[in-house]
């Protein structure tokens, strides 16, 4: 079997959905191959792609077996094309985009904790506030669950910035945060429960899985906090006939 056709694992999916993440309905396949690969090309330099901390990936590979791989991203479910005026783009699917988001938020948690460790104050929010809602709201709920009232000084400094309906849910953080101390493990799981129902956005199709034992399609529910693990997001194998059955 030809190196490029062997299966992809998590780490090399991961890498494709964050290197597409910059050029979303702005790049094809190429584009796409070429920033994976690390290519000096100018183009891919003034547009700040070299940046991307995907970008030479696969330095050691070809452009043509980086192409086989984002092909099978393309097959599996991950990566889309659409024809944007008369060009091929690449675009998330559903299924892509639920696990570039998760990966996005956890990049946003990663950066708060080396500025607190560091000590630094962020000069503003600005660049949160005109990101995709379900990605900020994941990671609000990321910042939830983490139960650490460290990120409380910047959750505040983001809520004088933002949107009402984002305010809204900082606000709602900030205050679970500070009740933490009182509450016992019941009471602080209902409550990161109840605020999953706000903050575990569906994205705008539904993601159709396929069954492993018996073939059979079904709907993977994006909004059930369970699934939502510190590794990453977790998709289900199997479909909910086939669990009860075990």
């Amino acid at each position: 079997m030809k190196r490029g056709n062997l299966p992809l694992s998590e780490l090399e999916s991961r890498a494709i959905l964050r290197a597409a993440d910059d050029i979303i309905a702005e790049g094809g396949r190429t584009l796409l191959s070429k920033i994976l690969k690390g290519s000096k090309e100018k183009k891919l330099l003034e547009l700040g792609l070299d940046r991307n901390p995907s970008y030479g990936f696969y330095r050691d590979l070809s452009l043509e077996q980086i192409m086989v791989k984002v092909d099978q991203m393309i097959h599996t479910g991950f990566l889309e094309v659409e024809t944007r005026g008369k060009l091929p783009m690449i675009v998330f699917s559903s299924r892509g985009w639920a696990v570039e988001r998760e990966r996005r938020a956890e990049e946003f948690l990663q950066e708060w904790d080396r500025w607190i460790e560091n000590n630094i104050t962020p000069i503003s929010m600005e660049y949160l506030k005109e990101r995709n809602r379900g990605l900020v709201f994941l990671f609000l709920y990321k910042i939830l669950c983490s139960g650490n009232q460290k990120y409380i000084p910047y959750l505040t400094q983001w809520e004088n910035i933002d949107f009402k309906k984002v305010q809204a849910e900082i606000r709602k953080v900030i205050e679970v945060l500070k009740q933490l101390d009182g509450l016992d493990n019941t009471e602080w799981e209902r409550l990161k429960r109840e605020r999953a129902t706000s903050l575990l956005i569906r994205t705008s199709d539904p993601i159709i899985m396929a069954c492993q034992q018996c073939g059979a399609p079904f709907i993977f529910d994006e909004t059930n906090p369970d699934y939502y693990m510190s590794e990453g997001l977790r998709f289900p194998e199997s479909c909910l006939n086939c669990l009860e059955k075990v």
